[in-house]
């Protein structure tokens, strides 16, 4: 049965993914930016509820309590600060990809290398949902880890290939499986073991999850929701600005909801499993010994679902990033390409041994060092200023490099050193941007041309991101 449903699933995912019209390349890379708001707001959703908030942080509730909320949480308050503050202006730019919007304030040496450790960081979550979909679809098919990664990789990749368009179409059903599973799961629990409710303490912090930890992990966690590739690849994807906003807030609205549900089923997990228990199988026994059987099959489905709608969203991420601004085209047989090779290697990685929640700090910890910081300084400076080249690379390889030290050391030393020396050499770098002679009221600036010496042309003007034939941005330095 388990295996008929999944099948299921699976052709109900890959017809839902390419029910749509003939694929473009502004189909594949931004949905032909026709996302209403709730097709942001589901998108964003069920893109950030994946294996770190089902598996990784029901088992981080169980065993610090309350506090894991802040693993999603802070996510949430990062997004809703994002939304309200620059996702107009991320939605007005009419880029393709995050490091093709940052070309227009830390300049075209940049553009590579926050490309590559976008790629590199987003293989590393990918590695994680693979990780997480071994982990449900064992205990629910029954065959060994090498199969259950062979199906992963079909799940996830299968539809992937259709690009942006058949993810967000995807998408709403999802998130409809996601929410309705989680309700049932935690009225389940409750019913079987109704002493959780009056058992559990409110806290922020405690012993288990102290203050250094709220600093650090959920935070760094939340910072990366600020500057995200992947949900400015949603942004990209909006209508409009008012889309781009009103879908950004439905998204943290909906991630502050679910936080709360998967901390509750956390809690009620206690006193069904030894006090011992992994974190990560704290979600996978319960569904396995205490759950009946059609529960166990309807759950892990719908964990599968959760999973796979973050993996393909985190492998459309990179893919889009490594077409557009690796190999410099908009091609989506490239970008298809890109699905397969970086959807493989996530794959491979994934058998390494690290457990999910170290797999996404790892990630974390590079891209909040070395893109984040620089990109929130560029993304925050006065109109018709930029960050010189020089400077920007610095910023992006030195904070790189400290938070793959962190990574490897587990040292959160090395991350705060790596977001602030990449945040001041940003700030270092930062000047007066040559030949603007307006900005438009979101700080954008605008080019002008000049004519036979007679001066600035300013109805000539032109936003900043507007494509040459080439397909690259005009940089304007």
């Amino acid at each position: 049965m388990a295996l008929i449903l999944l099948g299921a699933y699976a052709l109900l995912i890959a017809w839902t993914a390419f029910s749509g019209k003939k694929q473009s390349a502004d189909a594949f890379y931004v949905n032909e930016r026709a996302s209403g708001a709730l097709g942001v707001g589901f998108s964003i959703l069920v893109s950030c509820v994946g294996a770190s908030a089902t598996i990784g942080m029901i088992g981080m509730a169980f065993v610090v309590g309350t506090p894991a909320f802040w693993w999603l949480g802070a996510g949430a308050v990062g997004l809703a600060a994002l939304s309200l503050f620059l996702a107009r202006k991320v939605r007005k730019s009419e880029a393709y990809t995050l490091p093709h919007m940052a070309e227009t304030f830390l300049g075209k040496q940049t553009r590579p290398l926050m490309a590559a450790i976008i790629v590199a960081a987003w293989s590393a979550i990918l590695a994680a949902q693979f990780s997480a979909l071994i982990a449900v679809l064992g205990p629910l098919t029954g065959f060994g880890s090498q199969a259950c990664l062979a199906i992963g990789f079909l799940l996830v990749c299968g539809h992937t290939l259709g690009g942006q368009s058949a993810i967000m179409r995807v998408d709403r059903l999802q998130a409809l499986v996601i929410l309705t599973a989680l309700g049932m799961t935690l009225v389940w629990l409750s019913l079987h073991n109704p002493g959780w409710t009056g058992a559990f303490r409110l806290e922020i912090v405690n012993a288990a999850f102290p203050l250094e930890k709220l600093r650090y992990d959920p935070l760094a966690g939340g910072a990366n929701y600020l500057v995200c590739p992947m949900l400015f690849g949603r942004f990209f994807s909006a209508r409009d600005e008012k889309s781009a906003v009103a879908g950004g807030l439905l998204g943290a609205s909906g991630i502050a909801v679910c936080s709360v549900l998967i901390v509750a089923v956390g809690l009620a997990c206690r006193g069904l499993l030894p006090e011992d228990t992994a974190p990560d199988a704290v979600l996978t026994r319960i569904l396995a010994e205490v759950m009946p059987s059609w529960m166990h099959l309807v759950v892990s489905l719908a964990l599968v679902s959760a999973i796979v709608s973050s993996a393909d969203s985190c492998l459309v991420t990179a893919a889009t990033v490594c077409g557009n601004d690796l190999f410099k085209t908009r091609n989506p047989t490239v970008a298809r390409r890109c699905v397969l090779a970086l959807g493989i290697f996530g794959a491979l990685v994934s058998v390494c041994g690290k457990g999910i929640l170290g797999f996404l700090l790892m990630a974390y910890d590079i891209f909040a060092c070395g893109v984040v910081a620089p990109c929130f300084v560029g993304l925050m400076l006065l109109p018709g200023r930029r960050i010189q080249g020089n400077f920007a690379c610095a910023a992006v390889i030195s904070g790189g490099l400290l938070g793959l030290a962190a990574a490897l050391t587990e040292n959160s030393l090395y991350s705060y050193l790596g977001m602030g020396l990449s945040s001041l050499l940003a700030l270092a770098g930062a000047r007066k941007r040559a030949g603007i002679a307006a900005c438009d009221f979101f700080g954008e600036p605008l080019l002008v041309e000049t004519h036979g010496g007679r001066g600035p042309d300013v109805g000539n003007a032109r936003p900043l991101l507007e494509e040459s034939g080439k397909g690259h941005v005009s940089a304007g330095s």
